[in-house]
Protein backbone atom coordinates (compact mmCIF):
# COMPACT_ATOMS: atom_id res chain seq x y z
CA UNK A 1 0.00 0.00 0.00
CA UNK A 2 2.92 2.52 0.82
CA UNK A 3 4.59 2.11 -2.54
CA UNK A 4 1.09 2.58 -4.49
CA UNK A 5 0.55 5.85 -2.45
CA UNK A 6 3.95 7.21 -3.05
CA UNK A 7 3.70 6.32 -6.62
CA UNK A 8 1.72 9.09 -7.60
CA UNK A 9 4.16 11.66 -6.44
CA UNK A 10 5.93 13.90 -9.36
CA UNK A 11 8.88 15.33 -8.56
CA UNK A 12 10.14 17.22 -11.81
CA UNK A 13 8.57 18.53 -15.13
CA UNK A 14 10.08 19.21 -17.91
CA UNK A 15 9.90 23.29 -19.54
CA UNK A 16 10.77 23.94 -23.33
CA UNK A 17 10.96 27.41 -24.83
CA UNK A 18 11.90 28.02 -28.44
CA UNK A 19 13.21 31.26 -29.91
CA UNK A 20 14.32 32.49 -33.87
CA UNK A 21 16.96 34.25 -34.89
CA UNK A 22 15.06 37.98 -35.05
CA UNK A 23 13.47 38.78 -38.27
CA UNK A 24 13.20 42.90 -37.84
CA UNK A 25 17.10 43.50 -37.61
CA UNK A 26 18.21 40.93 -39.53
CA UNK A 27 20.29 38.90 -37.07
CA UNK A 28 22.09 35.96 -37.90
CA UNK A 29 25.18 32.91 -36.78
CA UNK A 30 28.22 34.38 -38.55
CA UNK A 31 31.28 31.92 -39.54
CA UNK A 32 34.50 33.37 -39.44
CA UNK A 33 36.26 31.15 -41.20
CA UNK A 34 39.97 30.59 -41.65
CA UNK A 35 40.80 33.93 -42.06
CA UNK A 36 41.77 36.81 -39.88
CA UNK A 37 42.36 36.78 -35.98
CA UNK A 38 39.06 35.13 -35.21
CA UNK A 39 39.44 32.20 -37.90
CA UNK A 40 37.52 28.93 -36.88
CA UNK A 41 35.29 30.70 -34.61
CA UNK A 42 31.56 31.42 -35.32
CA UNK A 43 29.56 34.47 -33.02
CA UNK A 44 25.43 35.64 -33.27
CA UNK A 45 24.87 39.02 -35.08
CA UNK A 46 23.89 41.71 -33.48
CA UNK A 47 25.14 41.43 -30.27
CA UNK A 48 21.76 43.14 -28.75
CA UNK A 49 17.95 41.69 -29.11
CA UNK A 50 19.04 38.48 -31.87
CA UNK A 51 16.49 36.11 -30.99
CA UNK A 52 12.64 36.40 -30.65
CA UNK A 53 11.20 33.76 -27.96
CA UNK A 54 8.26 31.68 -30.15
CA UNK A 55 6.55 30.37 -26.94
CA UNK A 56 5.95 30.13 -23.65
CA UNK A 57 4.53 33.02 -21.05
CA UNK A 58 7.79 34.90 -22.87
CA UNK A 59 6.83 34.18 -26.41
CA UNK A 60 7.71 37.75 -28.10
CA UNK A 61 10.51 38.64 -25.58
CA UNK A 62 14.01 39.31 -27.03
CA UNK A 63 16.92 38.04 -26.09
CA UNK A 64 21.02 37.82 -27.54
CA UNK A 65 23.76 35.48 -27.38
CA UNK A 66 26.46 36.89 -26.77
CA UNK A 67 30.41 34.92 -27.21
CA UNK A 68 33.01 34.43 -29.81
CA UNK A 69 32.88 30.58 -29.74
CA UNK A 70 35.84 28.56 -32.23
CA UNK A 71 35.31 25.24 -33.88
CA UNK A 72 37.87 22.26 -32.98
CA UNK A 73 39.28 19.44 -35.72
CA UNK A 74 36.86 18.28 -38.05
CA UNK A 75 35.67 14.31 -37.76
CA UNK A 76 33.90 13.19 -41.00
CA UNK A 77 30.51 11.16 -40.01
CA UNK A 78 27.98 9.44 -42.33
CA UNK A 79 26.30 11.86 -44.31
CA UNK A 80 28.35 15.30 -42.96
CA UNK A 81 30.66 15.77 -40.35
CA UNK A 82 30.92 16.79 -36.63
CA UNK A 83 33.56 18.94 -34.49
CA UNK A 84 34.01 19.96 -30.60
CA UNK A 85 33.12 23.77 -29.78
CA UNK A 86 35.24 25.82 -26.80
CA UNK A 87 34.19 28.98 -25.71
CA UNK A 88 31.95 30.68 -23.33
CA UNK A 89 29.07 33.09 -23.81
CA UNK A 90 25.98 34.60 -22.43
CA UNK A 91 22.48 34.05 -23.01
CA UNK A 92 20.25 36.95 -22.45
CA UNK A 93 16.53 37.49 -21.86
CA UNK A 94 14.57 40.37 -21.60
CA UNK A 95 11.15 39.89 -20.09
CA UNK A 96 9.40 43.21 -20.90
CA UNK A 97 9.45 44.64 -17.48
CA UNK A 98 13.19 45.75 -17.31
CA UNK A 99 14.40 42.16 -16.04
CA UNK A 100 16.45 39.72 -17.57
CA UNK A 101 17.24 35.90 -17.56
CA UNK A 102 21.10 35.27 -17.72
CA UNK A 103 22.65 32.29 -18.15
CA UNK A 104 26.43 30.94 -19.25
CA UNK A 105 26.05 29.11 -22.41
CA UNK A 106 28.78 26.81 -24.10
CA UNK A 107 27.95 24.93 -27.36
CA UNK A 108 30.13 21.86 -26.57
CA UNK A 109 29.70 20.33 -30.73
CA UNK A 110 28.35 21.23 -34.15
CA UNK A 111 27.05 18.70 -36.15
CA UNK A 112 26.33 19.17 -39.91
CA UNK A 113 24.28 16.52 -42.30
CA UNK A 114 23.51 17.99 -45.60
CA UNK A 115 21.96 21.49 -45.57
CA UNK A 116 21.03 21.30 -41.54
CA UNK A 117 23.68 22.24 -39.11
CA UNK A 118 22.97 21.77 -35.52
CA UNK A 119 25.06 23.21 -32.13
CA UNK A 120 24.93 21.02 -29.00
CA UNK A 121 23.25 18.01 -30.56
CA UNK A 122 23.20 15.58 -28.05
CA UNK A 123 21.14 17.70 -25.29
CA UNK A 124 23.83 18.64 -23.00
CA UNK A 125 23.40 21.28 -20.28
CA UNK A 126 24.96 23.83 -22.26
CA UNK A 127 23.10 26.66 -20.12
CA UNK A 128 24.54 26.98 -16.26
CA UNK A 129 24.26 29.38 -13.55
CA UNK A 130 21.04 30.65 -14.61
CA UNK A 131 19.59 33.71 -12.62
CA UNK A 132 16.07 35.99 -12.82
CA UNK A 133 14.29 38.51 -10.23
CA UNK A 134 11.20 38.93 -12.45
CA UNK A 135 7.78 37.40 -12.22
CA UNK A 136 7.74 35.97 -15.37
CA UNK A 137 6.63 31.90 -14.76
CA UNK A 138 8.76 29.97 -17.41
CA UNK A 139 11.87 32.15 -16.63
CA UNK A 140 11.50 31.70 -13.07
CA UNK A 141 10.79 28.44 -13.65
CA UNK A 142 14.43 28.22 -15.83
CA UNK A 143 15.78 29.86 -12.99
CA UNK A 144 14.43 27.66 -10.47
CA UNK A 145 16.11 24.66 -12.44
CA UNK A 146 19.34 26.26 -12.48
CA UNK A 147 20.59 25.05 -15.33
CA UNK A 148 19.34 23.51 -18.93
CA UNK A 149 20.00 22.50 -22.61
CA UNK A 150 20.34 25.08 -25.28
CA UNK A 151 19.84 23.08 -29.16
CA UNK A 152 20.36 25.53 -32.09
CA UNK A 153 19.49 24.54 -35.50
CA UNK A 154 20.68 26.69 -38.77
CA UNK A 155 20.62 26.01 -42.55
CA UNK A 156 22.77 26.73 -45.41
CA UNK A 157 20.74 25.72 -48.85
CA UNK A 158 22.56 24.88 -51.08
CA UNK A 159 24.47 22.67 -48.61
CA UNK A 160 28.11 24.35 -47.00
CA UNK A 161 30.18 21.86 -45.50
CA UNK A 162 31.30 21.83 -41.92
CA UNK A 163 35.06 21.99 -43.13
CA UNK A 164 34.35 25.33 -45.15
CA UNK A 165 32.46 26.55 -42.34
CA UNK A 166 35.76 26.14 -39.71
CA UNK A 167 37.98 26.60 -43.00
CA UNK A 168 36.67 28.36 -45.62
CA UNK A 169 35.46 31.79 -46.13
CA UNK A 170 32.85 33.89 -43.94
CA UNK A 171 29.49 32.96 -44.14
CA UNK A 172 25.78 33.75 -42.62
CA UNK A 173 22.84 32.33 -42.11
CA UNK A 174 19.34 32.62 -39.58
CA UNK A 175 19.05 30.04 -36.76
CA UNK A 176 16.17 28.73 -34.30
CA UNK A 177 16.72 27.36 -31.10
CA UNK A 178 14.96 25.25 -28.26
CA UNK A 179 15.96 25.51 -24.36
CA UNK A 180 14.74 22.82 -22.40
CA UNK A 181 14.93 22.06 -18.47
CA UNK A 182 13.72 19.92 -16.00
CA UNK A 183 12.15 22.15 -13.68
CA UNK A 184 11.44 21.00 -9.37
CA UNK A 185 8.15 21.52 -8.74
CA UNK A 186 9.25 23.36 -5.36
CA UNK A 187 7.11 22.10 -1.97
CA UNK A 188 4.60 20.47 -4.34
CA UNK A 189 6.19 17.02 -4.15
CA UNK A 190 7.22 17.35 -0.55
CA UNK A 191 4.04 18.12 0.31
CA UNK A 192 2.34 15.12 -1.95
CA UNK A 193 4.94 12.63 -0.45
CA UNK A 194 3.72 14.31 3.20
CA UNK A 195 -0.03 13.33 2.53
CA UNK A 196 1.05 9.68 0.88
CA UNK A 197 2.89 8.97 4.31
CA UNK A 198 -0.09 10.41 6.29
CA UNK A 199 -2.39 8.49 4.11
CA UNK A 200 -0.08 5.27 5.45
CA UNK A 201 -0.08 6.43 9.05
CA UNK A 202 -3.78 6.34 8.92
CA UNK A 203 -4.32 3.15 6.99
CA UNK A 204 -1.81 1.19 9.62
CA UNK A 205 -3.83 2.95 12.42
CA UNK A 206 -7.28 1.28 10.99
CA UNK A 207 -5.65 -1.75 10.76
CA UNK A 208 -4.46 -2.05 14.01
CA UNK A 209 -7.43 -0.78 15.67
CA UNK A 210 -9.46 -4.27 13.36
CA UNK A 211 -6.94 -6.20 14.99
CA UNK A 212 -7.80 -5.38 18.83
Amino acid sequence: MATAAIGFVDSAKAITISYVSNPLNGSHIHFQGGGGPNAHTFTFVPTTNDFTLTSGTCAGCVGEITGTFTIGTVTPIPGGAMAPVTGTGTLVIHDGFGNNLTASLTWVDITQIGTSGTLDIGGALNLTGITYSGINPDLRALAHAGSASDTLDFTFNPAVSLFVLRNGGQHNTSFSGTVTAQTPDGGASVALLGIALAGVGGLRRIFRARKT
